[in-house]
């Protein structure tokens, strides 16, 4: 089960609005509808806030997988982030390994490529999907504290 929210540009990290359950086609519906320069507006008006964010869970596979948009009304591109459950190991390879969740995030100024990027998450093909994120620039990646936060 696919549930999503939003992260309005500029507001704070912590707030965000759950819209529940969705599939591929309503989750379209609502990128293609969000307002993300008028967002990213609201985002550089309040630069300690957060970004313009969709965000997608699937809770029993323990995957999310966000999109976000920066940069200004003239230059903007989107930040993919792919959440899922890693073995960290302990330090210095000492201790007993632990699950964590990790988060990597990727560039792409390709509206079409999320698009693809998203029927292929929501597809559940998470493979292909990890092969396919690993095409494009990394950003960054970290231990994620929350999926919808950017590092």
């Amino acid at each position: 089960m696919f549930t999503y929210d939003v992260q309005h540009g500029g507001d704070s990290h912590d707030k965000y609005e759950l819209k529940g359950q969705t599939d591929y086609d309503n989750f379209m519906l609502a990128f293609d509808a969000f307002p993300w320069i008028d967002e990213i507006e609201r985002s550089n008006a309040n630069p300690n806030g957060s970004s313009p964010t969709l965000s997608v869970k699937n809770e029993p596979d323990n995957k999310d997988f966000w999109v976000s948009m920066a940069g200004d009304r003239n230059n903007h591109g989107y930040l993919l982030g792919y959440v899922y459950l890693k073995t960290k190991n302990g330090i210095f390879g000492l201790g007993k390994p632990k699950t964590i969740k990790w988060l990597e995030i990727y560039l792409t100024t390709d509206k079409q490529l999320v698009a693809n990027l998203f029927k292929i998450y929501f597809d559940k093909d998470y493979g292909r999907l990890y092969y396919e994120l690993r095409k494009l620039e990394k950003f960054g990646e970290s231990e994620a504290v929350n999926g919808n936060q950017v590092l």
